[in-house]
């Protein structure tokens, strides 16, 4: 099985590099990641047919937490 987990880089604006950094499902249309330390939030990733997308939106959402302007 392929692992898809992209690891998460620390928050850019506290530096939270422990658990409390981590994806959240957002409602039924998708997921972000969020910095429970000092409340940052990544882009959102909208999903519109959850069967099989799941993985992929938590994925692309990682991705997006990680880049860097």
């Amino acid at each position: 099985m392929e692992n898809n987990l992209v690891k998460l880089e620390p928050c850019p604006f506290c530096g939270c590099r422990d658990r409390r950094v981590g994806i959240r499902r957002m409602g039924n249309n998708g997921y972000r990641v969020c910095c429970s330390k000092c409340g940052s939030l990544g882009p959102h990733v909208s999903v519109k047919d959850w069967n099989g997308h799941k993985k992929l939106a938590q994925k692309e959402a990682r991705e997006k937490w990680n880049e860097r302007a």
